[in-house]
């Protein structure tokens, strides 16, 4: 039977900030575009409505991505933190020759 790695654990703070930033990101960019097609719609209300529904719907993907990255980072910082509480198993994997 072999022993799980201790650094294994840590993908998962990693993976949830990279993916809010991802989403924050993406956000963004198509954010500009709906603006850039609500301004560009020469007046037509069904271009205006649908630039401005998805506005609010990458805002809303942008304040989860930001979400995200904040249990991310929280996250990893508690790691950090648990990994200097030193416990026997720990300890044991830092004395390791390299």
């Amino acid at each position: 039977m072999s022993q799980s790695n201790p650094e294994r654990r840590s993908t998962g703070a990693v993976i949830c900030f990279c993916a809010g930033a991802l989403m924050a990101g993406a956000a963004w960019l198509f954010g500009v575009g709906a603006v850039i097609g609500a301004a560009f719609s020469g007046g037509d209300p069904a271009l205006v409505v649908g630039s401005i529904v998805a506005a609010i719907g990458l805002s809303l993907l942008a304040g989860f991505g930001f979400l995200l990255m904040l249990i991310g980072g929280v996250w990893m910082l508690i790691q950090v933190i648990a990994d200097q509480s030193g416990d026997a198993e720990e300890k044991r994997y830092r004395d390791v020759e390299r």
